[in-house]
């Protein structure tokens, strides 16, 4: 797809890392698959990931972790 945010690139399969916060606790996301830019870097997650990234960190902070680090796994 093109680049909304450059308008020049082509976005291509890869992967990113995704830091939430809320409140005093931060949750990192590694490898998470996105669509890249191959002209400024600008990455899109698709929704069904983003639901998956914001269920896993509301639980994590529900739980009271602070500060988290963890490979992205598709699975619930």
């Amino acid at each position: 797809m093109k680049c909304v945010i450059c308008k020049h690139g082509e976005t291509k399969n890869g992967t990113t890392t995704i830091t939430l916060e809320r409140g005093s606790s931060t949750i990192v996301f590694k490898d998470v698959p996105a669509q890249i830019c191959d002209n400024c870097g600008e990455k899109y997650v698709d929704g069904k990931n983003t639901k998956i990234l914001l269920k896993k960190a509301t639980e994590l902070i529900k739980n009271g972790t602070e500060v988290d680090i963890r490979k992205f796994q598709t699975a619930a």
